[in-house]
């Protein structure tokens, strides 16, 4: 069996705004109970990718959101609701 190649979808103007829009929120949420070190420890990724995902540079894992929202003690729906991303 071949393998096609995987597809790649680049982020629209929309993706990287609401990227950074969530971003923003779980800095916002995160900053009065952790650094970003310890948040990034509490949620089990790297610090860089803690970055990354508070620059809105990365798109996030459903598992990854999942254990952002239950480290900020809030329900996925929750932590997406963000102000307008446009």
């Amino acid at each position: 069996m071949v393998r096609r190649p995987r597809k790649v979808h680049p982020p629209t103007t929309e993706d990287l705004a609401f990227r950074l829009a969530l971003g923003q929120r779980i800095r916002a949420l995160r900053v009065s109970d952790y650094s970003q070190d310890e948040f990034a420890d509490a949620i089990d990724v790297f610090r860089s990718h803690m970055s990354a995902i508070e620059r809105g540079k990365t798109d996030l894992k459903l598992s990854t959101l999942r254990r952002i929202a239950s480290a900020l003690n809030l329900p996925v729906d929750e932590l997406l609701r963000l102000e307008s991303t446009e």
